[in-house]
């Protein structure tokens, strides 16, 4: 390990000029209503995001009817993020990238589920 150096690699947020707000309009209303104000503040991607749904999934002020597809859904979204952390360690991007991909698609699906 160098002395001065430091090998930095990681995955930020990329939603464009709007924001998650515009990304994933559902989800940030979700946010929004149920005080996430710091994961809106910080949009993270949505690597990180695998983590908040999480803690919703398991939020007692959040109500059932309101978290239900990510109760559904938040077990397949976090074998992804696994998988994408195992590739991410190995260094193999490429496979990286394309299980990303496959992490955006189950957010956007996710959104529709929410409206």
């Amino acid at each position: 390990m160098s002395k001065y150096i430091q090998i930095d690699i990681r995955l930020a947020a990329s939603y464009g000029g709007e924001g998650l707000r515009a990304a994933l309009p559902n989800l940030y209303k979700l946010l929004k209503n149920y005080g996430y104000d710091h994961v809106i503040a910080n949009e993270p991607s949505p690597y990180d995001l695998v983590e908040v749904l999480a803690r919703i999934r398991n939020d007692p002020h959040v109500p059932e009817n309101a978290k239900r597809p990510i109760i559904d859904a938040v077990g397949e979204f976090l074998k992804v993020r696994d998988e994408a952390r195992e590739l991410l360690l190995a260094r193999k991007l490429n496979e990286l990238d394309r299980v990303l991909y496959g992490l955006e698609d189950r957010f956007d699906d996710l959104d529709g589920k929410l409206a």
